[in-house]
């Protein structure tokens, strides 16, 4: 059974998806199933701060949040539209602990965290420069993704693969270290 705060966030995001582009049609109409596979994987990460970069929609930071309600969670997303609608959601869900920065990564200093999650992040290249400038050495990330595992060169290196399968298809959580 769905959280009442993940229905609403799926309600919010059918709502506001055809004004701002959220995510795809076909994820959109799967995301009750996405989230099926997907809770499991965020259960596994225990972070206490978590960025989350490139946060669009909230999908996986929103979940995450609601899973860990005593997290502090930092959105991480470059377009002004969608920090608006993750403010809403914030507002829309009581969410407290959790902040959004509408900034670019690549082009503007936004400190370091201990802790990065990311989903399906392309380029592949573009992620590993962003995770030098805001993971400290010794830091983890945290990578959703469906396709081939990710390699990402050094300083970063494989800790475990973790997959949670459902009809439709596979979702993984590969975790990285940053070595120092």
């Amino acid at each position: 059974m769905m959280d009442d705060k993940l229905n609403t966030w799926i309600r919010e995001l059918r709502r506001y998806n055809g004004k701002l582009h959220l995510m795809g049609p076909s994820m959109l109409r799967g995301i009750e199933d996405e989230l099926e596979i997907m809770l499991p994987l965020l259960m596994r990460i225990e972070e206490p701060v978590l960025a989350d970069l490139g946060s669009g929609s909230g999908l996986s930071a929103i979940p995450y949040k609601i899973l860990h309600p005593d997290s502090h969670i930092c959105l991480i997303e470059r377009s002004v539209k969608k920090c608006t609608f993750l403010q809403h959601v914030i507002e829309s869900l009581n969410l407290t602990g959790i902040e959004i920065l509408s900034h670019d990564p690549i082009h503007e200093d936004i400190g370091q965290f201990d802790a990065v999650l990311a989903r399906s992040f392309s380029p592949l290249s573009t992620l590993v420069d962003v995770c030098l400038k805001i993971l400290k050495p010794g830091g983890r990330l945290y990578y959703l993704f469906t396709e081939s595992t990710p390699e990402l060169a050094q300083p970063f290196e494989l800790a475990q693969i973790i997959s949670q399968k459902s009809a439709m298809h596979t979702l993984n959580l590969a975790i990285f270290n940053r070595l120092a």
